[in-house]
């Protein structure tokens, strides 16, 4: 009985004589991409968010108010970096109060409102207490504030000097003994807001004071340039 050979993979292909479809087109003519050309194949480079240097160092230090335990959680390089970026003065004050992180014990910026600093922002544990919300400095009234504007930068006040004095270390330390380092950031010669850290009774370093005297230059740079007029 004869037996016929099976039929190869090559026997089997049947060639489809169709047409190619034509690329769609839109109504003005352009020719419009296949969904092909929209699917990330895995050959592809995978494409990288942009992610905003101040952004990033406000999620390295963290929005809560526990003091890192290993010191900083981010460096001076990476704050000024973020201060260039910053396109608002609320980042320009979220940046500064990230900084403190690990550096300090408590962080305050006040912004002036018709003549009084009042607390905005805060950091810190007791950073949320009822009396720093309540605080109101009248900038018209000789204060630590007043001097910080004509002082070093950052200056620093070891015990008050007057009535105001007491209600910004009664609300800001919450004891008597500590360090307050104060410096204004100004626009066109006028104070729009003061930073504050709470530094405790511990001897200050001069390396600190001088690194946040650059944090606090760069700060007051940037707040110009966001006050400046178009």
């Amino acid at each position: 009985m004869g037996h016929s050979p099976e039929t190869t993979w090559a026997d089997r292909v049947v060639d489809l004589d169709v047409p190619a479809a034509a690329p769609a087109t839109s109504e003005d003519g352009v020719a419009l991409a296949s969904a092909w050309e929209f699917m990330q194949q895995p050959w592809q480079p995978q494409a990288v968010a942009h992610i905003d240097p101040a952004q990033a160092l406000l999620a390295a230090a963290s929005a809560s108010t526990d003091t890192p335990v290993d010191g900083p959680a981010v460096t001076a390089e990476q704050v000024l970096s973020a201060l260039d970026t910053a396109d608002s003065q609320g980042m320009v004050g979220k940046v500064l109060l990230a900084y403190s992180a690990g550096r300090f014990r408590r962080a305050f910026l006040l912004g002036d409102s018709f003549g009084l600093a009042r607390v905005g922002r805060a950091w810190g544990p007791g950073s949320d207490r009822p009396e720093v919300s309540a605080l109101k400095v009248d900038l018209d009234t000789p204060s630590l504030f007043t001097s910080a504007l004509n002082g070093p930068s950052p200056s620093v006040f070891s015990a008050p000097q007057g009535p105001q004095d007491e209600a910004i270390f009664s609300a800001l330390c919450g004891e008597s003994e500590s360090h307050l380092l104060v410096f204004p950031l100004h626009s066109r010669g006028q104070p729009v807001a003061f930073f504050v850290a709470e530094h405790g009774p511990a001897p200050l370093e001069v390396a600190m004071l001088e690194e946040l005297g650059r944090i606090a230059d760069r700060a007051v740079e940037i707040c110009t340039r966001l006050h400046r007029f178009p």
